[in-house]
């Protein structure tokens, strides 16, 4: 049995599959069992894979179902009892399993390491380091910190140990999710009780080209968008979202609402009927409340919209001078609000260049984290 599995699912990437799996094969670490799922390419990836490397790699072929159903096969494939999961654009820096495999053989207590890396363009040209995105993380409370920001960032950058996987039970990766399923693993296994570690090392290369499924000019982004929706529902649906504490929470529902939900009035107005929202705090409610409703009148020029969601918001707190004041304008029009709310933004704006610290209408523990 290896130590370490790699799992490598792949779709019509014959070139750059040879490139992830070539990582791999480099490693010092030795002994890697080394899993490729085809997910139905129709580009001779099968073929080639088998030529160049026979027995080396174990493949496997299935009908194109999702990178989510590759991975869980590749999962039930791998022999390792430490796991990573590699995408076929993707790479590994030749000491990475060694080092990933190497902490969690020193600290038993932790499981699941993840990594500093680089990213890279289509070439492997280095451009940046993944860290350079990350927050501070706090360990000892991630699980509000997934909640609200994406700690992780880069799939490769992570080793499970595989009794973990098996804790949350088949299917490990939700094939529902079409892009975010590996945030969303990564949350599952904390809300299971996972004890996340940071490593700071160099172990990977995340390719960024004009085919990464996150991309906008993707073809699958609008099903990605629509499988990032459909997690955030399963996020506020889950046992532990009503244990976090009120800051993370909040947090949450400023990202969703008014980054990921922006314009779309109809879905908005679903989360604000929800059980999660309405237990938050009644302060944090009206605050929210009064965020979408002006970026609704200033932005989406939904007046009547923004100006019930007011009246929701001064309801909840009627001592709120900001609600009032918005309220009062938005019958005037959205012009006299508009122009406030700018003004307001630049002052807000020069006295954070002023006090060099942010500021932020969410808990400021979460102030400057990066939303999914």
């Amino acid at each position: 049995m290896s130590r370490v599995s790699v799992i490598i699912p792949t779709y019509n990437r014959a070139q750059m599959v040879c490139d992830a799996v070539d990582s791999v094969l480099a490693q010092t670490l030795p002994g890697v069992d080394i899993v490729v799922v085809d997910d139905g390419s129709t580009d001779g990836t099968g073929g080639v894979l088998t030529k160049r490397y026979g027995d080396r790699i174990q493949y496997a072929w299935q009908d194109n179902q999702g990178r989510a159903v590759a991975r869980n096969r590749g999962v039930q494939m791998a022999t390792g009892e430490y796991i990573l999961f590699l995408d076929s654009d993707d790479l590994l820096l030749p000491q990475g399993l060694e080092l990933l495999s190497g902490f969690l053989d020193g600290h038993p207590d932790v499981d699941v390491v993840y990594s500093d890396g680089y990213y890279c363009d289509a070439e492997g040209c280095d451009i940046q380091s993944i860290s350079a995105e990350r927050p501070p993380v706090d360990h000892n409370n991630i699980l509000e910190m997934m909640v609200i920001t994406n700690v992780v960032v880069a799939t490769n950058s992570v080793m499970v140990r595989r009794r973990c996987l098996d804790g949350l039970g088949y299917p490990y990766f939700d094939e529902s999710l079409r892009g975010t399923e590996d945030a969303d693993l990564w949350l599952r296994l904390a809300g299971h009780g996972c004890r996340f570690a940071y490593l700071d090392a160099l172990t990977c290369k995340y390719r960024i080209h004009g085919g990464n499924e996150s991309s906008f000019r993707s073809p699958n982004y609008a099903r990605r968008q629509r499988s990032l929706r459909l997690w955030q529902h399963k996020i506020m649906a889950a046992p532990y979202f009503a244990t976090l504490s009120a800051g993370p929470r909040q947090a949450f529902f400023y990202n969703l609402l008014l980054t990921h939900l922006k314009g779309d009035l109809e879905a908005q107005e679903e989360v604000l009927e929800t059980e999660s929202f309405n237990a938050l705090p009644t302060e944090g409610r009206a605050s929210l409340m009064y965020y979408v409703a002006v970026d609704n009148i200033v932005n989406d020029r939904a007046m009547d919209w923004g100006r019930r969601r007011l009246e929701e918001a001064l309801r909840l707190n009627p001592s709120s001078w900001k609600c009032r004041i918005a309220w009062m304008l938005a019958g005037l029009g959205r012009v006299p609000l508009s122009v406030v709310i700018r003004l307001r933004r630049g002052m807000d704006a020069a006295l954070r260049n002023q006090a060099g610290a942010a500021l932020s209408p969410i808990d400021p523990r979460f102030q400057g984290v990066r939303p999914r």
